[in-house]
């Protein structure tokens, strides 16, 4: 029988605190939309987000905006032509146009790839 046993350093452990984004339209035909995410994602979901992003499958296509919906959005302000607002989920990111969906999409990979800049 093997007998482990636990050695302490006495140092703290180092926490690996999670970052969100706020992305902000500014300039753009989407001013105003504010939408809360995740920034800091797994290596494994940020490379697969990026993989599918990239082709022109619309089954893989579907499957990164479902990823984003589900893992990365956390909240956003927007609200449809009735005044309705939208899930914020990976069935309301669905349900954009795909112009929209692209754009959300496209930001949150400048944010995650951008140099820590506040």
């Amino acid at each position: 029988m093997v007998e482990i046993k636990k050695v302490s350093t006495g140092a703290k452990p180092f926490i690996l605190e999670r970052r969100k984004a706020k992305l902000v339209f500014t300039d753009t035909e989407y001013e105003g939309l504010e939408i809360m995410a995740k920034l800091d994602v797994s290596v494994s979901v940020f490379l697969e987000l990026q993989a599918l992003a990239r082709t022109e499958e619309p089954a893989e296509l579907k499957s990164a905006f479902k990823k984003f919906g589900n893992e990365i959005l956390l909240s956003w302000n927007m609200e449809d032509e009735d005044g309705q607002s939208i899930k914020a989920d990976s069935d309301g990111f669905l349900s954009l146009p795909p112009v929209v969906a692209t754009e959300i999409l496209k930001a949150w990979s400048e944010a995650v790839g951008g140099t820590g800049e506040d």
